[in-house]
Formats: C-alpha cells, structure tokens, sequence
C-alpha cells in the first residue's frame, strides 16, 4: 500500500479517460469499438457497398452496412425494426459469438468490421440495445406501435394532443426482451449496439479501425480500402489484436513520447510533475492489467509486457532526478 509519504497519490492512478475510448487494458469488460461481425465472403461486399438497395447513392471511398431485423427463436412478432448490428464485447472475446449462436456458427461470422466506438455515437445515431425483462419490453413494444400507428395518441392534462411518433419511433428499435426465463436467458452476451436506420448504414472507408478477414481477402480489401489501408489494424483472427501495443499507441500520442526522450532538458517543474502523473498512470494501468491476464497471455506477450513495464519504472525514476534537480536549482536561486 503506497502511503501520502510515498509521493504516490490518487492522480497516479486514477483513469480519465472517456468512457466511449476506454480499452479492455484499462477495464477489461470494455472496448472502444464497436464490431460488425459477418462471414467470410461479405467484407469486400460491405467495403464496395455492393448490397446497396437501388436508388440508394454511395459515395466514393464509402462501404454500406444493410439493417435487418432481428430475430429472436421467431418471437419477434410486432417488431419490424431494421436495423444495423455491433457489438461491444471487447475484441479478445468475440469468437464466443460462434459457440454461442448456431445461426453465427453456421454462417462462420467469425470475421468482422469495427469503428471506433464514439465516431458511431456521434455520426451514424448509433446507440446501446435496451434491454427490458420480456413482460415490460412486450408491453412497451406494443405501446410504441399503438403510439406510431395513431391507434393511441399522447394527451397532455388539459386535452391536447402531443405528437411523440418521433420519441416512440426512436425507442422502438432499441428495445429487446431480456428472454430471462427461456434456457439460455436470451443474448445479453451480445453486448449489442445498434444504428436504428431501416435504411442501412454507411460508412466513410477512413472510420474502419479493424478488419478480421480471411487471408485470401486480405489483398483485395486493402486495395478496396486504397489509401486508408494504412489506417486500418487487418488480422486474420480476432485474438491477433494486441489490446496492450495498441492502448500505448494511444498514450503515447496523448503524453508526446519525444518529450519523454529528453527529459534531462525540461526545467519546467509543472511539465515534469504531468509527465510524472501520465507515466504513473499508464504504468499503474499496465501493471493492473498484467496482474489479471497475466496467466493467459502467451510468453512472448508476458517478455513484451514486463519489459514495458520496467522501462517506464525507469522513466519515472529519470523524471523524478530531473523534478529534483530542477528544485534543488530553484532553491540555489532563492537563497
């Protein structure tokens, strides 16, 4: 336990990082993306926009994501819904999907599409499924056509008639029944997202983050996705992703990693002091995280991990020679 003489307080280790961006790194139940899983011949189709419905204009150097509805053991009557599909489950988990789901297993969606998360929330109306118990989810769904059709109408105290299609037409493809007391308690595993646009969903090719394709296929996306390639992680399975190379990448650009280089040149004592609280934190993170996984990652990640570790163990240790000398120059000056 590091006690306040250690110098070590809460800001070395508190996490602020927005919640749309956190990674399983810093909690392991999150991700920053959200998924479109799919099979494996319908990548280069999504990414050309090649499903398309007619009359529908795509842009250049845009793909398109078709809605469906979502079914559920064929109880989804009075749900019409289209919609388009992600999930949030951090990327190490997503091949559970097909040992979960015989219709996943059988169409083998173990390949996928991912986007950042908040660029979804803010651009595309992409938002989390709400998961109701399945008496108040069916009597909500039935409310919300009742409300869309005219068959019901919204009045306030003195009579008048309030127009909520807009209010109700937006919950409504939202809402999915917890099936809590069906064998396997429904598909709350899913950790399900969704852009309520019966119209599809598409997408810029410089939003894509991960593909998980095929080796064959490789080739052809990249030239589908030309000059963003670049931009985009391409793995051949989802437990190729490196959670921790790619939440240092992050921080790395957050704290100015050539900054870090030349510690022995800063003599601001408050640049010193943040560099110190960002280094302490990503350290303190790593370290958290090392101590759950650290049986399952393979030794190769382990060797990666621990050295990383004691590389910024010593970068704590150079800053705080600095942060002395720095003082110890500051009180020379005021004598």
């Amino acid at each position: 336990m590091n006690l306040p003489s250690s110098g070590i307080t809460w800001k070395h280790y508190r996490n602020v990082t927005p919640t749309f961006d956190l990674t399983p790194v810093e909690k392991p139940d999150l991700s920053p993306f959200l998924i479109h899983m799919t099979g494996k011949n319908s990548l280069v189709n999504i990414l050309k926009g090649e499903n398309i419905p007619e009359g529908f204009e795509l842009k250049d150097n845009n793909g398109f994501l078709k809605a469906i509805k979502p079914s559920f053991d064929g109880r989804e009557a009075n749900y019409n819904s289209e919609v388009v599909c992600f999930t949030e489950s951090p990327i190490f988990a997503l091949d559970f999907f097909r040992y979960r789901s015989f219709r996943r297993w059988s169409e083998n969606q173990q390949y996928g599409i991912g986007f950042l998360k908040r660029d979804l929330i803010a651009h595309r109306n992409v938002r989390p499924v709400i998961y109701l118990d399945s008496q108040t989810n069916r009597e909500l769904l039935q409310f919300c056509n009742n409300i869309i059709s005219d068959r019901f109408t919204v009045t306030d105290k003195d009579g008048v008639v309030k127009d909520k299609k807009d209010l109700f037409n937006r919950i409504k493809p939202l809402l999915f029944p917890l099936l809590e007391n069906t064998s396997f308690q429904g598909f709350m595993w899913e950790r399900e997202w969704r852009c309520p646009d019966e119209g599809g969903m598409t997408f810029p090719h410089k939003t894509v983050r991960i593909i998980c394709c095929p080796s064959r296929e490789r080739d052809e996306i990249m030239e589908v996705l030309g000059a963003h390639a670049a931009d985009v992680e391409i793995v051949e399975s989802w437990r190729e992703y490196d959670d921790v190379t790619n939440y240092l990448k992050r921080r790395q650009g957050e704290t100015k990693s050539e900054v870090l280089n030349k510690i022995s040149e800063i003599k601001d004592f408050a640049v010193l002091n943040d560099l110190k609280t960002q280094n302490e934190r990503t350290l303190n993170t790593l370290e958290g995280y090392y101590d759950v996984f650290k049986e399952t990652v393979n030794s190769l990640e382990g060797n990666n991990i621990t050295g990383m570790i004691e590389e910024m163990k010593a970068k704590s240790k150079e800053i705080d020679s600095q942060i002395k000398t720095v003082l110890e120059e500051r009180k020379k000056k005021e004598k």
